[in-house]
């Protein structure tokens, strides 16, 4: 007999009409900045125009069943890098082999200096209904130092550009706790973001990954980065800043407007299915994850050949995907909704981790009730750590 909690799971999926979101990942940038750690090159030529086509021949050749897409998300990379019309081919393919719903949201990530408005203006027409800018701080003196290759006022006027183009939905992200950055700076950046008045605005702190050039500069004690004091500081201010400005701050690191939250990013902070396509694409189905080839050139040539696309495997038993589900809810402020886990898992959660909710109640980082549990504010600056007892 299978454990009563797969019984559990395949029952909630046969409830339910399956949904399955879709992410396809364009690995090339302009220009490779000091601090990723993304599966990105800064490659030109043939080699873009082959990879955009081995990933319309992927989804082509993909048998996802009888399913309805509500997500779409183009990511990267910059995928406002390569000729918008190989971008949109990939767009067609999709819904040339899945039910993409009519209301679906289909974003797509730019970066200034790769775009302008007539290209904003294509990609509008061809069906993309949310943007995603990476700006990373309206401040020269910082963007040079990320290795960024727009300046603020080019950064502005992109905004501009894509709302001209017709663009109503838009996320701009910043990064905090750079390289030198000063409250003041952080302060502005703020300030410029709001007065711009997008839809969405993520913000993350700085983290220091291997194989960067940041890293080799942090080894070294060249990077003068922010204590972590500084660090805290910027991002409580940001959640006041942006709360007072008319932001929802619905998951640790994003606010939006009303109406307005990323319905792709919450897919994953549920633990919901995605498959994913493009080198180093991640899919999640069927309590399987799994990684395309990340390297551009093998993805087109096994995709070519007819060959296994998969360099990464990992299948997750019941007690390992609940661990995530929650995981990943508790990333979200209305938190771990305790009735519908309990109905997708067939278990008890306040017995399963009766230890975990009594020791961050008794330090108040978590807020216990019988139908959610729920970062407090005091635990927002240890969020991770929280979330991470629950694996």
């Amino acid at each position: 007999m299978p454990p009563a909690s797969l019984c559990y799971n395949s029952l909630w999926r046969a409830m339910h009409p399956e949904s399955l979101s879709i992410y396809v990942h364009i690995p090339f940038c302009a220009r490779r900045c000091a601090y990723c750690d993304f599966n990105t090159y800064a490659w030109r030529g043939s080699i873009v125009r082959d990879t955009l086509q081995a990933i319309c021949s992927h989804i082509e050749s993909t048998d996802a069943g009888d399913v309805v897409v509500p997500t779409i998300f183009f990511g990267g990379g910059t995928p406002s890098f390569p000729d918008p019309e190989g971008i949109i081919r990939i767009l067609d393919t999709i819904r040339s082999r899945l039910q993409v719903l009519p209301d679906a949201e289909i974003s797509i990530e730019a970066n200034p200096g790769t775009t302008d408005r007539a290209r904003y203006a294509i990609l509008r027409q061809a069906g993309f209904n949310r943007l995603s800018m990476g700006v990373q701080a309206f401040d020269d003196q910082l963007l040079q130092v990320l290795g960024r290759i727009h300046t603020a006022g080019e950064a502005i006027c992109s905004f501009e550009a894509a709302r001209q183009a017709g663009f109503e939905n838009i996320n701009i992200d910043l990064m905090f706790a750079l390289p030198g950055q000063t409250m003041q700076q952080w302060q502005h950046t703020l300030r410029t973001a709001t007065s711009l008045q997008p839809e969405h605005i993520s913000c993350y702190s700085l983290t220091i990954e291997p194989n960067t050039p940041f890293y080799t500069l942090h080894q070294r004690g060249q990077l003068n980065l922010p204590d972590e004091e500084t660090d805290l500081r910027m991002y409580l201010y940001a959640i006041r800043a942006l709360t007072r400005a008319g932001y929802e701050h619905y998951e640790i690191s994003n606010f939006a407007r009303p109406g307005y939250r990323c319905r792709h990013n919450i897919v994953y902070w549920l633990n919901e299915e995605y498959l994913g396509f493009g080198p180093g694409a991640v899919s999640y189905r069927h309590g399987v994850r799994w990684k395309c080839l990340s390297n551009p050139r093998r993805y087109v040539q096994a995709v070519r050949d007819g060959l296994s696309l998969i360099e990464e495997e990992e299948r997750l038993d019941a007690s390992a995907s609940l661990g995530e589900t929650i995981m990943l809810m508790l990333r979200l402020r209305e938190g771990v909704d305790v009735r519908a886990v309990e109905e997708r898992y067939g278990v008890n959660l306040t017995q399963r981790y009766a230890h975990q909710l009594n020791r961050l109640q008794r330090l108040r980082l978590l807020e216990v009730t019988p139908d959610y549990w729920r970062i407090t504010p005091r635990g927002l600056p240890i969020a991770n750590t929280i979330c991470a007892e629950f694996l």
